[in-house]
């Protein structure tokens, strides 16, 4: 209830979309808050019910509680897996409570392995243009600090590239 209530009053909408196909948002109560195209869902919450009515092209919850982030091994596999959704055509949606800080980490992280930005801080930047009132705080950063440094996700102009050829290909000094 307080949830909604707080969208309501802040005139936000309840997601945006970000670039084609990756929309970051709030947790959808119902239906008409959600993104079109049926879309895969990240849920970065722990405090809030599942509706499997929303999960009809997939369903991923990296279970963090609000403030909090997702660690980064946790981002790595929710990076993976929206990969493999949109190479599918298939749109992703990642939201937390509100939009503002677990969903916009892990949408930070899938923008840089998509090749959109070139760093997780260019992505926060391009987030903030389109979603103006997110609010990363210093554990979203340093947990995506983290991944950055040891990400597997494809590199960039790299998206058909598989995670061992990645793991071999830095092995062997190719970064």
């Amino acid at each position: 209830m307080f949830s909604t209530l707080r969208r309501i009053l802040s005139n936000e909408e309840p997601f945006s979309e970000i670039c084609e196909g990756v929309y970051v948002g709030g947790w959808p109560s119902c239906l008409d808050q959600f993104p079109p195209k049926n879309p895969a869902i990240i849920d970065c919450t722990c405090e809030f019910p599942r509706k499997s009515e929303f999960s009809k092209n997939g369903y991923l919850c990296i279970p963090t509680w609000d403030t909090r982030s997702p660690q980064p091994s946790e981002v790595e596999s929710a990076v993976k897996w929206a990969c493999r959704k949109r190479s599918q055509g298939v749109p992703v949606f990642i939201h937390c409570a509100y939009g503002h800080g677990r969903s916009v980490a892990v949408t930070c992280a899938l923008l840089v392995a998509l090749g959109v930005v070139d760093n997780w801080k260019d992505a926060e930047k391009l987030i903030q243009k389109r979603r103006p009132y997110i609010r990363m705080n210093s554990l979203h950063r340093t947990a995506l600090e983290e991944w950055a440094k040891h990400r597997l996700s494809p590199l960039r102009g790299k998206v058909g590239t598989d995670v061992s050829s990645v793991i071999m290909s830095n092995s062997l000094g190719n970064k």
